[in-house]
Formats: structure tokens, C-alpha cells, sequence
């Protein structure tokens, strides 16, 4: 018996409210960044007491939820052990490995859980309708913020920088719309499900956080292939597809055609326009494109092992220097920022190689638990697939790691379809 199991006639309060705690935290995470880190913490803490508390019974090392945590796991460890090497040629503080600490200690936590029980369909059920309270929230907050005449400001007022928080909503309709497609789930529990995942959307597109819009095409590739396997016959694919490409051109071209620009698509294209002709760096994905280019020729100076965090940042404060008045003018917006807006070729600049690797490291490890997912457990196997997706192709655009909000998400988003694999896997065998 689990000893997560709050279905049977003994059950372990004490186990139950953990988890209890856990749902209420994270639901209330989009509207505080305290409440999430309060969320990690109780997360990690209960994980130790349990591997303490349990010491000295049976582990269970064959469930998919052992083996995934366990890869999981190792993964965090390879990306600590390669991020604290380049931590060392550099002397750098230990909050340049805040992120790696984040992940690791959460991963830690699941690995003991794991290996002491899965979640119950109990709990499972629960964290869900946590996850879908949180979307719920997410929306309101931005709506109550739009209402309060805040709409240029509304950027500035969430819980995190616009940009983490948007793509940690995205994790969150992630995690909700694979268990909302699922049949496994009653109707009821769906349709709740899927109109938090329409709120979760809405509210990404309401913080105008373009790294995260990406998860429109994905929530359509998603239901495109539930529909698929539930629904579909002989050429139902093709339909599938076809809705998949209409649903992504239908909400592109709304946005692009409709007045007021919501999606700063236009912005955009007349940012990166303005800095090829103009050389004006003074707008978002300007600066972006400079910093670009100065993070691909310090890589090419010193591609094993880096410049540095304290060279690149000299880099950055100094741009344009020596140059004349007017260009210095030009790179006022790039000199303001601290890192260089895409997260594979900050870890690159700063560590090189090594600290790529660290980075990468964690990618590998979130999709080797997906390959081991994809057949005993394939709602987990979606969830745990779009938070890679969101979290690989938001790093293009921002260095997520430089804000706690979102290491602290991710290493819960990751954590909680891997430890609810065992129950989906005994449902699949039994239906």
C-alpha cells in the first residue's frame, strides 16, 4: 500500500495535509512569488521527512515514477556538479548556482517520494484542480489589473517580471490540458479543466510576454493529438492537422489585423526593422539583437570555458563605449540590462562549454523521463513534454534562470506529472 494512499481506511493525515498545503500554495502562486517559494519549500521539506520517517521500509525502485524521479534527479545533479566547475575557473558566488540548487533539492524530494509510493488518483486530482485555480487567478489578476486602468503598466505589476511569470503560467495549461483531454477524468472535471486552460492562455497573452506565446501552437498540437487517438479513424489525422494549422493562423492573424497590436507582433517587426536600418538598439528586440551578436563574439573568443559573469557584464555596461555620441545613444536600452535575453548563449558566454552543458544537462534529463513516459503513462508524458517545450524555447528569448520565481516553478512543474506517472500507469493497465 502507498503510503500516499489517503483512500484507504487508515489514512495518514499528516500525508494527506502536506499535499493539501501544496495544492493551496500553488494555486495561489501566480498572484505571489513568496507563496511559490513557500510552495518549493513545503514541497522539498516533506520530501525529506517522508525518506526519514520511512528509512526503514521496502523501497520501491521499479515503478515509473522511481525511475523517471531518479533520472530526473541524476540530471540535476550533472547540471550542479558542471555549473559549480564553472563557478570555480570563474570564483563566482554561489548564487550564480541558485537555479541548479532549486531544481536539485525539489528533485531530491521526489526521488524519496517516489520511492516510497506514488500519489494517489486522490491527490492527483487535487494538484490539478490546484493547477487550475492558479490559471484561474493568473486571468483574474490580469483583468483586475487592465479594470484598474493599469493596462501599460500591467507588465510591471505581477508577481514576477512579465516574462518568467508568462512562461510559468504556460507551464501550468502544460500540466492542465493533457488531463483535461484525458478520459480518464469525469466530464465535469474536464470541462472545468479546459475553460482554466482558456483563463491560462488569456492571461499569457494579456502580460504581452511574446516568449510564451508558443504555447498556443502547442496546447493545438496537444489537442490535436488526443482527439486523434480518442476520436479519429482512418484520415482522421489529416483532420487533426489541418485543425491544428487553422487554430494557429486563425488566433496569428487575429492578432496581427486586430487594432491595437495585443500581441506586440508589429512592435516586433518594427523593432528589429528600426535596428537593421537605423542601428537604434533602443527597443526590446533590438537590444535583443546586439546582445546576440556581443555573446557570439565573446563565445568565439573563449568557447570551452567563457569570459565570465563579471566580464560580461563589463561588456554590457560598457557597450558602444569609445564610440561616438550619437551611436552610444543608440545602445542606451542595452546598457540598462544584465544579461544577454537568451539563455544558451548567456550560459555559453559565461561558462562556455561547461556551463552550457550544465544546461543542457537539464533538457536531456526532462526528455529521457519523457522517452521512459510516452507509453505506460502518456498524460504525464504531455505535461512533462510541453514544460520542455515551453522551458527550451522560452530560453531563446529571455535568461529565465535570473529570476527565482521561475526556477522555483519549474522545478515543481517538472516533479509533479513524474510522481503522478504510477497512478496513470495502473489506469492504463487496467482499461
Amino acid at each position: 500500500m502507498s503510503i500516499l494512499t489517503p483512500d484507504s481506511g487508515n489514512r495518514n493525515t499528516l500525508h494527506n495535509t502536506g499535499f493539501y498545503l501544496l495544492a493551496g500554495l500553488i494555486a495561489l502562486a501566480p498572484l505571489n512569488s513568496k507563496v511559490l517559494g513557500l510552495a518549493w519549500l513545503s514541497f522539498w521539506v516533506f520530501g525529506i521527512y517522508v525518506a526519514f520517517k520511512m528509512r526503514g521500509t521496502d523501497a520501491q525502485t521499479n515503478s515509473i515514477a522511481a525511475i523517471t524521479t531518479s533520472v530526473w534527479f541524476k540530471s540535476c545533479v550533472l547540471a550542479l556538479i558542471l555549473g559549480g566547475i564553472s563557478n570555480l575557473i570563474w570564483h563566482e558566488g554561489i548564487d550564480s548556482l541558485n537555479a541548479q540548487l532549486r531544481l536539485l533539492l525539489a528533485a531530491a524530494a521526489a526521488f524519496f517520494l517516489a520511492r516510497r509510493g506514488a500519489i494517489s488518483g486522490h491527490i492527483r486530482i487535487k494538484l490539478i484542480h490546484a493547477i487550475a485555480i492558479a490559471c484561474v487567478f493568473a486571468f483574474a489578476r490580469t483583468i483586475f489589473l487592465i479594470a484598474q486602468g493599469a493596462n501599460e503598466d500591467i507588465r510591471a505589476s505581477l508577481a514576477s517580471n512579465a516574462i518568467p511569470w508568462a512562461v510559468v503560467i504556460s507551464f501550468y495549461t502544460c500540466l492542465l490540458l493533457p488531463a483535461a483531454l484525458s478520459e480518464q477524468n469525469s466530464l465535469l472535471r474536464r470541462r472545468l479543466w479546459l475553460f482554466s486552460v482558456g483563463c491560462g492562455i488569456g492571461a499569457i497573452l494579456q502580460s504581452q510576454s511574446r516568449g510564451a506565446f508558443l504555447v498556443i501552437p502547442w496546447c493545438c498540437l496537444v489537442y490535436a493529438w488526443f482527439w486523434y487517438k480518442q476520436y479519429a479513424q482512418e484520415g482522421g489525422f489529416r483532420r487533426a492537422l489541418l485543425m491544428l494549422v487553422g487554430a494557429v493562423t486563425i488566433v496569428l492573424a487575429t492578432s496581427w489585423f486586430m487594432p491595437g497590436d495585443i500581441l506586440r507582433m508589429h512592435r516586433a517587426v518594427q523593432d528589429i526593422e528600426e535596428a537593421q536600418t537605423s542601428e537604434n538598439y533602443n527597443t526590446s528586440m533590438g537590444a535583443r539583437l546586439y546582445l546576440w551578436c556581443m555573446a557570439l563574439d565573446g563565445i568565439r573568443e573563449s568557447p570551452w570555458i567563457g569570459i565570465g559573469s563579471v566580464e560580461r557584464m563589463r561588456r554590457i555596461k560598457h557597450a558602444g563605449e569609445g564610440e561616438s555620441i550619437e551611436q552610444v545613444a543608440k545602445l542606451q536600452e542595452v546598457r540598462a540590462l544584465g544579461h544577454v535575453h537568451n539563455e544558451y548563449l548567456h550560459n555559453a558566454l559565461d561558462g562556455g562549454l561547461i556551463l552550457l552543458a550544465s544546461f543542457m544537462a537539464l533538457l536531456i534529463g526532462m526528455a529521457t523521463a519523457i522517452f521512459y513516459l510516452r507509453r505506460v503513462a502518456p498524460v504525464a508524458a504531455w505535461q512533462l513534454g510541453g514544460v520542455l517545450f515551453m522551458h527550451a524555447t522560452a530560453s531563446l528569448t529571455n535568461v529565465n534562470f535570473a529570476h527565482n520565481y521561475y526556477a522555483t516553478a519549474l522545478a515543481l512543474a517538472v516533479v509533479l506529472p513524474l510522481l503522478a506517472a504510477s497512478n496513470e500507469a495502473t489506469k492504463t493497465r487496467n482499461s
